[in-house]
């Protein structure tokens, strides 16, 4: 299933994996990831991240993140939504 989401699929296995919390937290990650990833590539996770949230709105990205992506991590485990999570990375993914 992540040929569906491919960008995000790769970029959730490569910045969020298992130990990602020894990292950071999402935005220290997330700048990591901006500064080592071209700007063209940010813009088609960026995207492919918007078109997840459309595909699965609300409660559904839950699980749809869980069952599209298999990461390693659960957002919603943290009392977080996924869709809320996904906009706070696009938010910081965006960033200036």
């Amino acid at each position: 299933m992540p040929a569906l989401y491919p960008h995000l699929a790769g970029f959730i296995q490569a910045w969020f994996h298992q130990d990602c919390d020894l990292d950071g937290d999402d935005a220290d990650i997330v700048a990591e990831a901006r500064r080592v990833t071209p700007a063209a590539e940010r813009a088609l996770l960026a995207a492919e991240i918007r078109r997840f949230l459309a595909d699965h709105p609300g409660s559904l990205a839950d699980a749809a993140f869980l069952r599209h992506l298999e990461p390693d991590i659960d957002p919603s485990a943290n009392g977080q939504s996924t869709a809320d999570w996904l906009g706070v990375i696009l938010r910081l993914l965006e960033q200036p």
